[in-house]
């Protein structure tokens, strides 16, 4: 007997509790609809149509993990190690005139075929050894990176170690390692979500935070790791904005963090570059930007 009067009185208390909820979540819509005349919630209808729109937004990318069965001098892609330079190229240096940190090579002619990217030549990817790695956020033009383009194959030249660090210097790997022997990744076709989408004007519109939550939920899928293509990945904001850097609409590498290699505290590093300059394969605009947590 007391049990089943303890379960009514509990099923009373639970339906008492969802009435107070909803009756304050009317009155909050109600108030809202007031104060903003002639906008109105976010309906269902609206929100599975905001949500289909963000999954037509992923394009195609290069997925790079780590591959220890491949050879780091054979591999199509690697972050650290030796840097291949080919006979008329020399390590590129900073406005001080210090040389700047090998990151990451792409051999275009054995990674698998990716729309608008190069079939063939080599890229080389180059960063500074200040505590920002060479980036620039108030100047993102002027970033202190390096990218050296070689149309042909990775053949003749040389393969030049990573200098020593100076006691001033700081590198983005984590592994010694990886800095000098490199690591080879592998590289898998996938298509990436835009991690972040900002709808102007909407967010206080009553709805809008489970619209962003779905949203969250299906951005949190994307494939984890370094990339060519695809979005670029941003740990607090797109520094982009219309007439801002808009242009810089093409992933040509993106570089996680994890045991080998770490952006400050946990962060994401991107080349960005133009579309038009790929396609002219000039490299000399690229656009280096990383944050963290």
């Amino acid at each position: 007997m007391w049990s089943d009067l303890r379960r009514l009185w509990q099923e009373l208390i639970d339906e008492l509790r969802a009435a107070s909820e909803e009756a304050k979540a009317e009155y909050v819509l109600r108030k809202w609809e007031i104060d903003n005349p002639g906008r109105k919630a976010v309906t269902e209808e609206e929100a599975d149509a905001i949500v289909d729109w963000f999954c037509s937004l992923t394009r195609p990318a290069l997925i790079l993990r780590p591959d220890p069965a491949v050879s780091v001098v054979d591999t199509a892609a690697r972050i650290g190690g030796p840097a291949w330079l080919a006979d008329d190229e020399q390590w590129p240096l900073d406005g001080a005139g210090g040389r700047l940190e090998f990151v990451a090579q792409l051999d275009f002619a054995r990674l698998p075929r990716l729309e608008g990217f190069p079939d063939s030549g080599v890229l080389r990817f180059f960063v500074g050894r200040d505590e920002l790695f060479g980036a620039n956020w108030d100047a993102p033009e002027k970033s202190g990176c390096c990218i050296l383009w070689h149309a042909g194959p990775a053949t003749g030249g040389r393969l030049e170690a990573p200098h020593s660090l100076t006691p001033d210097d700081i590198s983005p790997f984590q592994s010694e390692t990886v800095r000098a022997v490199g690591q080879a990744l592998s590289a898998t076709p996938a298509d990436t979500w835009h991690v972040a989408v900002r709808l102007a004007g909407q967010d206080d519109r009553p709805g809008m935070a489970e619209v962003d939550d779905r949203i969250f939920e299906i951005s949190e899928e994307r494939e984890p790791g370094h990339r060519i293509g695809g979005h670029p990945v941003f740990v607090q904001t797109d520094f982009r904005r219309p007439g801002y850097y808009d242009d810089y609409d093409v992933v040509l590498l993106g570089l996680t963090s994890d045991s080998a290699i770490m952006w400050g505290d946990v962060g994401e590093a991107t080349f960005l570059i133009r579309q038009a300059d790929l396609d002219r394969r000039n490299f000399s605009r690229v656009v280096f930007h990383w944050d963290c947590h």
